[in-house]
This record gives C-alpha cells, sequence and structure tokens, in this order.
C-alpha cells in the first residue's frame, strides 16, 4: 500500500449540459451533411436555376482556382477589406476612445453619432462616388464607413464604463488622469473594443461586396454579379463559399487575438 499523497487532477470537470469540443466538432459536420443533403434535395425537386448540385459547386470551384480567376477576384477583395477594416479600426478606436474618455464631447457629439450609425451605408454610396470615383479608394470608404461605428461606439462604451472601483482606488493612491485612463480604463474596456472591431470585421467584408456591386466592378463582388447576371448558380454558390470563408477567418482571428489578450488581463490583475 503506497503512503505518497495523491496529486489532485487538473482536469476541470464538465457542467451539466455541456458538450466535449469532439462532441461540437461532430454535430457541426452533421450539419454540414444536412446542408449539403438538403441542397441535392432542392435541385431534384426545383432545378439546378434554384439550387446546384453541390457537386457542380465544387467542380465549378476547382475550375476557378485553377485558371487564377478567383485568386485574383480574392486578391482585390482582401486589400479592400484589409485597407478599410485597418482605417476604420484606427480611426474608430481613437474616437472612441476620446468620446469615452471625454463627458462633454460625448454628449455634443452623440445624437450626430447615433444619426450616422441609423443611415444606411448605401446612402452614401452617391456621394462617395463623386468625391472618390468608382476605384479601389471609393470601394476603401466605403467599407471604412461601414465598419467605423460598431468600433466606435463599442469602444466609447467600454471606456465610459470602465470598473468605477479601480478608477476611485487609482485616484485614492494619487494617481493622475492620464495615468488612470491608459492603465485602468482602456486595458478595462479591452473587451467591449475587441467585440467593435469582431462587428466591424464582419461588416467590412458585406460593405466590400457592396462596394463591388455597385461600383466598378471587381473582386469577389464582380464574380457574384457576373454569375447572377448568367443565371450561373454553380459559379455563384462557389463565390459565396469563398466569401463565408474569409469573413469565418476574420471573424476567428479576432476571436483568437481576444482570448489571448482576455489570458493577458487575467494575468495582470492576478499580478497587481
Amino acid at each position: 500500500m503506497s503512503l505518497r499523497p495523491t496529486t489532485p487532477s487538473k482536469t476541470t470537470p464538465r457542467k451539466p449540459g455541456q458538450l466535449s469540443g469532439s462532441a461540437v466538432f461532430g454535430l457541426q459536420i452533421l450539419v454540414g451533411l444536412a446542408i449539403i443533403l438538403g441542397m441535392f434535395a432542392l435541385n431534384a425537386v426545383a432545378g439546378k436555376l434554384v439550387m446546384p448540385k453541390p457537386t457542380d459547386v465544387l467542380n465549378q470551384s476547382i475550375r476557378l482556382w485553377s485558371d487564377g480567376t478567383m485568386l485574383k477576384a480574392l486578391g482585390e477583395s482582401v486589400t479592400v477589406i484589409g485597407l478599410g477594416f485597418l482605417l476604420s479600426a484606427v480611426s474608430g478606436i481613437l474616437l472612441g476612445v476620446l468620446l469615452g474618455g471625454n463627458r462633454i464631447l460625448a454628449r455634443v457629439f452623440d445624437p450626430f453619432v447615433n444619426a450616422l450609425n441609423s443611415t444606411p451605408g448605401a446612402a452614401f454610396i452617391p456621394l462617395i462616388i463623386v468625391w472618390f470615383g468608382l476605384y479601389t479608394e471609393a470601394k476603401i470608404v466605403v467599407v471604412w464607413n461601414a465598419a467605423l461605428f460598431p468600433i466606435l461606439i463599442n469602444t466609447a462604451a467600454g471606456i465610459s464604463n470602465a470598473n468605477k472601483d479601480l478608477v476611485e482606488m487609482g485616484r485614492a493612491f494619487g494617481a493622475k488622469k492620464a495615468t488612470l485612463f491608459w492603465r485602468v480604463m482602456v486595458p478595462d474596456a479591452l473587451p467591449s473594443i475587441l467585440s467593435g472591431l469582431r462587428i466591424g470585421a464582419a461588416i467590412s467584408t458585406v460593405g466590400t461586396v457592396i462596394a463591388e456591386l455597385t461600383m466598378a466592378q471587381s473582386g469577389l463582388g464582380g464574380l457574384l454579379a457576373q454569375a447572377g447576371n448568367r443565371f450561373q448558380m454553380d459559379r455563384y454558390f462557389a463565390v459565396v463559399l469563398v466569401l463565408m470563408a474569409l469573413g469565418t477567418a476574420l471573424t476567428a482571428l479576432l476571436r483568437y487575438i481576444e482570448r489571448r489578450l482576455g489570458r493577458w488581463r487575467v494575468a495582470q490583475g492576478e499580478a497587481s
């Protein structure tokens, strides 16, 4: 009989009703298979004009990738998404920090921000075309305009709703306003900022497709327009799949960054 002390297991017990990662992945596979079977069934009932066969979509995808058409369109769309989202992220965070950290500015500009946010982005497209033309610059502005306000509003809300106890504690220890702002309020607002960035990234993909459809047709939006006008639904769905994958990849990347920064905030809190 061993008298050695047993070390407690480090595995966290699963909560009731919580599925393991493998079980969730298995369910996702089943959902995907159900969608594919549903496409086959709808194609058999309504024809390829309503729903193409998944095999036809796959063949069209292979053809578009092999001749370089999809790669070229993806490069054009990623350029617009990347530059537009980067511009909206920088300006949205800066403006959000400014409005969230200054109550007077927030009260003055709040109705204007809400008015612009509630206006459909498509309403600005004719004005953007007049100012910037029909090409890449104008499309970047469309994406910037679409993604700016979720980032700005979430950042401002996170800054203004920072932990009051931490702020008061810092003031009690004589911390300056700038120190409180950058060391307490901004780190505490990180979840809200990252949430705004995640929403903005998703909207950037939508804004890019709208810009490419309404302006000089190019990129993935241009391929969508060409396929839709010719009723080539297998080609159309092949482009839609790339757009879905692109949006999913952007969201997954931002979620990964959010988790990493979340761990950093926990470690920072435990160290302090």
